[in-house]
This record gives C-alpha cells, sequence and structure tokens, in this order.
C-alpha cells in the first residue's frame, strides 16, 4: 500500500485526482474512438457488401438469354440452390414468378414491384441480410434478379473476423493501458514539479531567513494567486517577527541597567539578612529575565542557522562551566557515554538546554550526590541522571510546561518555573524529544533525544 502511494500519491491528493482524471478522460476517449469505428465498420461493410451484390447483379442480367434453356444459366449451380457459398441469386418473369432460385416470398415480391427498369435497388430481407435487385428488360421481356447476401449463420462474418482478430491481439491491448497509465504518471509528475519547487522554498523560510518568498516565474497561471496570498502572510508573519525581536532588544537594554543599579544599591544595606534576601530576589528576577530571552530565542530558532556540532564537546565544557558550582552544593558532575556523537543543530541553545537540565538535576539532588550527563550516540543526544525525589507519572509531561514547577512540595525550591519549557522549545526547534524516566537507583533521567 505504500508503494502505491509513493507512485500516486494519497487519497485525496492532487497527484491521485489528476491520474485518475487523466485516465477516465483518456479512457472516455477510447470508448468513444471504438463506438466510432464499429460504427464505421458496420457502415462500411454494409457499403462494400451492397456494392458487390450490385456487380453480381448486373453480371446476372447481362447472362439472361430468353431464347436459351433456362434462359441461359445452369438451375443446379450452387449460387442458385443457395445453401452455401457467398451469394444466393434468384430470377423472377415479369408476372413475379421464380425462374430460378428460391428466395422469394411474398414481401420480396411486393417490393420488386415497384421498381422502375435499369436501375438497382436494395431489398429488405430477414435474418438481416442484404439483398439488391434490378429489373431489366431482354427481347422485349421484363427479369427480375435478385442477389442476396448468404443465410445468417452459415459462414464467419466480417465482424466476428475482426473481434477474432482484435482477440489475438490482446496483448496489444494491454501495451496500450501501459501505456496510458505511464503517460499519465508523467503527465502528473511534470504538472506538479512546480508544487513540489516552492513546497521546497517554503520549507526554507523561517527565523533565519524570513526574507525570503515563493517564487512565482515557473508556476501555472491558476496557482500563482495562492502563491501571492501565501508571500503576504509571510511579509506579515516577517513584520510581526522583526517587531517581536526588536522589542526582546529594546527589554534586554531597558531592563539590564535597572537590575545592575539596584545590585549596587543593595551592596549598601547594612543589615545582613535583608541585605542577603534582596540579592537572592534580584538574582531570581535576572535568572528569570535571561531565560525568557533564550525562550524566545528558542521560539524563533531556523534551521538555516543549523550545522553539525559535537555533542560530546557541549557536554564537557558544560560540565567544565558547571563544575565550580556543583562543588559549592556539596556534589559532583560527570560525563559519561560514547566519545564521539554528533547532531545538525544550534550549539549554543544546544548548550543551554543542556545546562537547564544540569541545574535542574543539581537543585534537586541531595548533597554528596552525583550528577551525571551521558552522552549518546545512536540515536545521539543526552541523559541527564540525578538523585532527586523522582517525578510523579502525572508531572512527567506537566513539567515541560511554561512556570510549572511540580508538586507543591517543589515550590520553595529556587527556579522560575520556564527551564525545562526553554528545553522542550529547543527539543522542538531540532526535531528532538525530551522525556523524563525513573531512575532505578532512585531519582530521574532527564533525556534529550534526536530523531532516528
Amino acid at each position: 500500500m505504500n508503494g502505491f502511494s509513493a507512485l500516486f500519491g494519497n487519497r485525496y491528493s492532487l497527484r491521485r485526482n489528476l491520474v485518475v482524471n487523466i485516465i477516465l478522460a483518456l479512457s472516455f476517449c477510447i470508448a468513444l474512438a471504438t463506438v466510432i469505428l464499429v460504427r464505421e465498420f458496420y457502415e462500411h461493410l454494409r457499403e462494400n457488401v451492397e456494392d458487390a451484390l450490385v456487380q453480381e447483379a448486373q453480371e446476372l442480367a447481362g447472362q439472361i438469354d430468353p431464347a436459351a434453356a433456362s434462359f441461359g444459366l445452369n438451375p443446379d449451380a450452387l449460387r442458385f440452390r443457395g445453401a452455401e457459398g457467398t451469394y444466393r441469386y434468384t430470377v423472377f418473369g415479369d408476372d413475379l414468378e421464380v425462374l430460378l432460385g428460391g428466395e422469394a416470398t411474398g414481401d420480396i415480391t411486393a417490393q420488386l414491384a415497384t421498381f422502375a427498369p435499369g436501375a438497382t435497388h436494395p431489398v429488405s430481407l430477414a435474418d438481416g441480410r442484404i439483398g439488391m435487385a434490378q429489373l431489366v428488360r431482354v427481347d422485349q421481356q421484363d427479369f427480375y434478379v435478385l442477389v442476396s447476401s448468404f443465410p445468417a449463420g452459415s459462414d464467419e462474418t466480417r465482424l466476428q473476423a475482426l473481434m477474432h482478430e482484435v482477440t489475438e491481439e490482446f496483448q496489444w491491448v494491454l501495451v496500450g493501458i501501459a501505456a496510458i497509465l505511464l503517460a499519465a504518471l508523467l503527465a502528473t509528475r511534470r504538472a506538479l514539479r512546480p508544487l513540489n519547487i516552492i513546497s521546497q522554498q517554503a520549507h526554507n523560510v523561517g527565523p533565519g531567513a524570513a526574507s525570503r518568498r515563493l517564487e512565482t516565474s515557473h508556476l501555472p497561471t491558476e496557482i500563482v494567486p495562492l502563491v501571492d496570498a501565501v508571500n503576504g502572510a509571510f511579509d506579515r508573519l516577517e513584520k510581526g517577527y522583526r517587531s517581536q525581536r526588536d522589542f526582546s532588544s529594546n527589554v534586554a537594554h531597558e531592563v539590564r541597567t535597572p537590575l545592575a543599579v539596584l545590585r549596587s544599591s543593595i551592596e549598601l544595606i547594612e543589615d545582613p539578612d535583608l541585605k542577603a534576601g534582596l540579592k537572592q530576589d534580584v538574582g531570581r528576577l535576572d535568572q528569570l529575565f535571561e531565560q525568557l530571552i533564550d525562550l524566545s530565542r528558542a521560539e524563533a530558532l531556523g534551521t538555516a542557522s543549523f550545522e553539525n556540532v559535537s555533542l560530546c564537546d557541549i557536554a564537557v565544557m558544560l560540565a567544565s562551566d558547571m563544575a565550580s558550582q556543583a562543588v559549592r552544593k556539596g556534589k559532583t558532575l560527570a560525563v559519561t557515554g560514547a566519545e564521539q556523537s554528533s547532531a545538525k543543530g544550534h550549539s549554543g541553545l544546544l548548550s543551554i538546554a543542556l545546562g537547564n537540565l544540569v541545574r535542574n538535576a543539581l537543585t534537586y539532588s541531595p548533597k554528596g550526590s552525583s550528577i551525571e550527563i551521558e552522552v549518546l550516540a545512536n540515536p545521539a543526544g543526552w541523559k541527564v541522571h540525578d538523585h532527586g525525589p523522582g517525578v510523579p507519572d502525572a508531572q512527567k509531561t506537566a513539567l515541560f510546561e511554561r512556570f510549572h514547577r511540580g508538586a507543591a512540595s517543589d515550590q520553595n525550591a529556587p527556579g522560575t518555573g520556564i527551564g525545562l519549557a526553554i528545553v522542550q522549545s529547543v527539543a522542538e526547534a531540532h526535531g528532538a524529544q525530551v522525556r523524563i524516566e525513573d531512575r532505578p537507583e532512585g531519582g530521574s533521567i532527564f533525556v534529550f533525544e534526536f530523531g532516528h
């Protein structure tokens, strides 16, 4: 079924609709041509038979001799007896009595009585046969000469011969059907090629290449209005994206200065308890601000900025940067796993995502425990092992939502509630997945895994 869909497209795809419509149109044309050919065949067949009958009637009329025995004709000849043969001949006298042959009925004589001398006239016969009759005058005596086609079913008709020939050449009919199907597929692929091109162009449009637009120079005119409308939507999205980016830049400029001034003012406070509390609050505010900026960057990330990065190098560098922080908290930090592992992505944001996972593990692991960054190679990614209290199954998905900080017992722990949301956004931008697994020895394993 997958192979059929790959060749003809999905059920509601434009490719399948085009193929079906082309096949239906060609089938209709073939059926119409067949009907026309059959009709023409019958017409030409009747015309040929009538012409042959006229020639036979004229030849027979030329052989009549009233003074000779049997009028100069052989009554025992096959053509007069009519049991076999191509034609059946009958000769009538001027009183419409049968002189030779046996093709005589009341209907036939009634038709002959209306004929004029010299001309040849068609005669209606039973069983779909054809007859031609001529009234001739020889030595002042009238004779009616009737030549009719062979009795029905006595021999193979030309139509039967034609059908027999078609049956013998049936393999060529199959070749014709295959050729029609191939032509439909090729025509469909050629017709859809411009759509495939603009689909690839649309795939390349993103925050990293917001100014790119879909080209319309080689598109069918019927699709150009739709693509123009899509380009207009891209223009509006780019404008909104640039406004958001400018706003973030302005916020970064406006907020950092007051925070620095506030931090300097706190240093002048003499009360040590008040001073420590205010510094902690400012630190949390600064962390929240930085993480909001990181979250915005992650959501606006485009694949145009991706490159091959070493997951091992990111893990080692991050462990080196955060080692002193782990020591201050009485914990250790280690890197294990594969020595070679790489993926396509943005190294800066990947480092931020892994840093948030490690920071989360340092926060909730008990003093004296070890946090392990395991590098994965197949599939590529990381696992961060901690010795914390673990995460209930009901919370494993909700933890990656913005400002969700787990159970009520954890609300007093330091953090902003968006660190794991940043991890989720970075993973989505890279086509990766994040999940939480239970550690058999107790604690949790946070998995950041790229697609296979």
